[in-house]
């Protein structure tokens, strides 16, 4: 059996805070699962996610901490919006919301 990517049985919650009962029969025993890194995706992540976050990784890697020099740094290394446009400061922060939804 290949090995899953993502979580399908991931809530999606509609408040950001999750309700504090526990669901049916998805109790977990502490130390009794394996924690793998996509235990909290809904999906596997697109190849667009995957060049972005390996972009985002080396420009933070080169010393960017404020957002002109994050947008900067992407532009630099020719890694575009899902349009393939150069990224604004406004475009960036929309699509981080996205992904961060």
């Amino acid at each position: 059996m290949a090995e899953r990517q993502y979580n399908d049985q991931l809530n999606q919650w509609a408040n950001i805070i999750p309700s504090s009962e526990a669901g049916q029969g998805h109790i977990e025993r502490p130390g009794g699962f394996d924690n793998r890194v996509w235990q909290t995706r809904s999906r596997a992540p697109e190849a667009f996610e995957l060049a972005l976050l390996e972009a985002l990784e080396a420009v933070f890697e080169g010393g960017a901490t404020e957002l002109e020099a994050v947008v900067d740094g992407l532009n630099a290394r020719q890694c575009f919006d899902r349009d393939g446009l150069a990224w604004s400061q406004d475009s960036f922060l929309r699509e981080m919301a996205v992904l961060g939804h």
